[in-house]
């Protein structure tokens, strides 16, 4: 089956007003931040009764590979998948397009040469900002007006000038990241950005026709609202549903880092094999940090028995990690995809230890909630008291269940519900 319009939606889509996204990547991580915070987006466009239909642009979204395998969970919360030039054979869709393949190769030889050569050099060349190019919006423009959505979204600011050319009763910018802030995070600390850079006013210039930003922190919202004070701006908190955690029967306590790799996360567990984990080790030897997701393949395993590390990789089962035994170790460095990881690990019923700034995204709604350390220096302090002390896990562990509770908005609910949709204003 080639590429085009999906026809899942059958009965789904009856009665239902048409909405459409417009994504530039791939779909295919079920766990990581932004596809969770995609989720969401789309259960609320479906509580609000309307028919959601992803158009894919066709070359970008697949990346730096050829092929690309669609979320199951996404998939079950879109009625119709658009994804011109693919062949989709089940779950897969491999592309039609001689320049993915050329893409694809390209950065093989690249990363290949890199390996052999044994230098590290500068990271491959990354998309994630860039606008689409002429052509290629063009194509995703064709495709969403023969759409005739209703209200009509796209991810990130790098497509947000789409909008300009498009109409809808509702045009969203739906802001995973803004990534003129994601650039100043990695500058202060002296990083080079794993995107695009531009500035906030070269941002908001790119979501201009946008009359509504869904931001996922509150910090971003309120940066972007000034440069765009005829828009509405809303926060959308990520989901969280509480697990009954599964952990093993006298498990010692423990620290744990979750997450897929990314600039964030690589910064982040850096800083804690750096600066924070040979201090929790001196005050308690035994201590073990577990390294949960992708990125504990980026630690060997030498390395890890040396900083007493415990390299799990991938989980199936993440119930199996949560409870009080588990200290949720979520360092803020640079800005990014920090925030869900908070949310994942209340999640799973365990104390949470921050350092100052990671709640900012959350507005004061999990202050009280979470252990945040006074300053980065006291970082591994706070660490140890929490892995010393019992029954302060075991509170923060029972409060992770009305912490999940406070992550809410019902004004964003709202404002895509069909009624309220009708009396749409603006924020002035």
């Amino acid at each position: 089956m080639t590429g085009g319009a999906g026809n899942r939606a059958g009965g789904r889509t009856e009665g239902k007003r048409p909405a459409t996204l417009i994504v530039a990547r791939r779909l295919d991580g079920a766990r990581s931040g932004s596809n969770t915070y995609l989720k969401v987006y789309l259960q609320l466009c479906r509580d609000a009764g309307l028919s959601t239909r992803i158009v894919f642009a066709p070359r970008r979204s697949f990346g730096n590979l050829a092929w690309a395998r669609l979320d199951p969970g996404i998939a079950d919360l879109a009625d119709q998948i658009d994804w011109a030039q693919a062949l989709r054979i089940g779950r897969t869709r491999i592309s039609l397009s001689p320049a993915v393949w050329l893409r694809m190769a390209r950065r093989a030889a690249a990363e290949g040469w890199r390996r052999l050569s044994g230098q590290g050099g500068s990271p491959y060349p990354s998309l994630l900002g860039v606008e689409l190019p002429p052509r290629e919006s063009e194509e995703v423009m064709a495709r969403a007006r023969r759409a005739d959505a209703e209200v009509l979204t796209v991810e990130y600011s790098s497509l947000g000038p789409l909008l300009d050319q498009l109409e809808a009763r509702m045009r969203v910018v739906f802001l995973h990241d803004l990534f003129s802030l994601r650039a100043e995070n990695f500058a202060a600390q002296g990083l080079q950005p794993d995107h695009s850079v531009i500035t906030l006013a070269e941002e908001a210039q790119r979501c201009r026709a946008a009359d509504l930003l869904i931001h996922a922190s509150c910090i971003e919202r309120d940066r972007l609202r000034p440069l765009l004070p005829g828009a509405r701006h809303e926060w959308m908190p990520p989901a969280a549903q509480a697990v009954r955690p599964r952990a093993e029967p006298g498990t010692e306590p423990h620290g744990l880092f979750l997450g897929s790799v990314h600039g964030g996360n690589t910064e982040a567990l850096g800083f804690l094999r750096r600066h924070v984990w040979p201090k929790v080790r001196a005050g308690l030897p035994d201590a073990k940090l577990w390294i949960a997701g992708s990125i504990a393949a980026t630690v060997s395993a030498r390395e890890a028995q040396a900083e007493g590390l415990v390299l799990l990789g991938p989980v199936d089962d993440l119930a199996a990690l949560g409870g009080p035994q588990a200290v949720g170790l979520a360092p803020m460095k640079t800005g990014s995809g920090i925030p869900i990881k908070v949310v994942d690990y209340l999640s799973l019923g365990m104390p949470v230890a921050v350092t100052p700034g990671t709640l900012d995204a959350f507005g004061g709604t999990l202050d009280g909630f979470v252990a945040v350390s006074d300053s980065d220096a006291d970082y591994a302090a706070t660490v140890c008291a929490l892995l010393r002390n019992d029954s302060e896990r075991e509170k923060l562990s029972m409060a992770s269940a009305s912490a999940i509770s406070q992550l809410r908005n019902p004004e964003l609910a709202d404002i895509l519900d069909s009624q309220a949709g009708d009396s749409f204003c603006q924020d002035v």
